[in-house]
């Protein structure tokens, strides 16, 4: 612990330091880019949850938040070009791979003003763990993210299964080492739910889809003869027309499945009430062995159309 302490606040963070850290970092992280896919950790060079922890190494061991703004983001500044830098001798793409910096840059102007705020979180008060729970939220979001995906995969993508279980670490840490008051502790993880009940509050309205396709109707059903679409169980499937193209005379259905490994019934009523068509959709999980795809899966959607009416 006392080793941990001094990692989050008893170093003196100077500019060659600063420097350094951001081009170790580089390294590191290209290194890892660069390991063949189907060694599984590839993906830790760019998980996001190091790069939080690297910035609130720097930020807590800064005397202002005016240095620790412009340390962290000279940091982002260096560190993030380099990683594509440092792969383009080995790859095809060479420095064009650079293509993929731009939503980086914007993250690391963000975090000016982000390590300005961020380091507040060294002064006393429960303003503090309030002012840590958006990081907190960062890394709890992202390992719910990753350790499902980790665990429903294995042996493949353990990457996912190490991140997940990188975040449940850093997040205790963070709350035992950065804050030092049991108000601040207590603030922070109550800031924390309510951010994860806001976004999961979100979700649950906007019904995100886990896999989606089309299905062209039959030449003898226009969209003009659909009055109705009925969806048996609507929390599993969301059917819908999709927009017409111009060079595409063909009338779609827009297919979305809202969780995986399920199934349900679809019809189609005409305009006098009579059904037009059924389908059977079923969301279902495919074995995938390509070691590009750290998943070891892919979903698909099954369309099965039952009996004419």
């Amino acid at each position: 612990m006392k080793y941990l302490k001094k990692l989050f606040g008893g170093i003196r963070m100077t500019w060659l330091r600063v420097i350094g850290f951001a081009v170790i970092s580089a390294v590191w992280s290209a290194v890892l880019l660069l390991l063949p896919v189907d060694l599984d950790v590839a993906g830790m060079g760019s998980t996001y949850p190091w790069w939080i922890l690297f910035a609130l190494i720097i930020i807590t061991n800064c005397e202002k938040p005016l240095e620790a703004a412009c340390k962290t983001f000279v940091f982002f500044l260096i560190s993030q070009p380099l990683i594509y830098i440092f792969q383009a001798p080995f790859s095809e793409l060479g420095l064009g791979l650079l293509r993929y910096y731009p939503p980086w840059f914007i993250m690391t102007l963000l975090t000016f003003p982000g390590a300005w705020l961020g380091w507040q979180v060294r002064r006393p008060g429960i303003l503090s763990g309030v002012i840590l729970s958006p990081m907190l939220y960062l890394i709890t979001m992202i390992g719910y993210d990753y350790l499902p995906c980790g665990i429903r995969a294995f042996p493949h993508n353990l990457i996912s299964l190490v991140s997940g279980i990188f975040c449940a670490a850093e997040f205790v840490l963070l709350l035992i080492v950065i804050l030092h008051e049991n108000k601040q502790r207590i603030a922070a993880i109550c800031a924390t739910i309510l951010l994860i009940a806001g976004t999961f509050l979100i979700l649950l309205i906007m019904k995100p889809t886990v896999c989606g396709t089309v299905k062209p109707l039959p030449e003898s059903i226009s969209a003009e003869d659909i009055a109705e679409i009925a969806v048996a169980d609507p929390k599993l499937f969301r059917v819908q027309l999709s927009e017409k193209k111009p060079d595409d005379p063909k009338t779609y259905l827009q297919i979305d499945a809202l969780k995986e490994e399920c199934s349900t019934e679809a019809v189609l009523y005409g305009t006098d009430g009579q059904v037009l068509k059924r389908y059977q959709l079923v969301c279902v999980r495919k074995k995938d062995d390509n070691p590009a795809n750290e998943y070891g899966y892919y979903v698909a959607i099954e369309i099965t159309e039952t009996d004419d009416p």
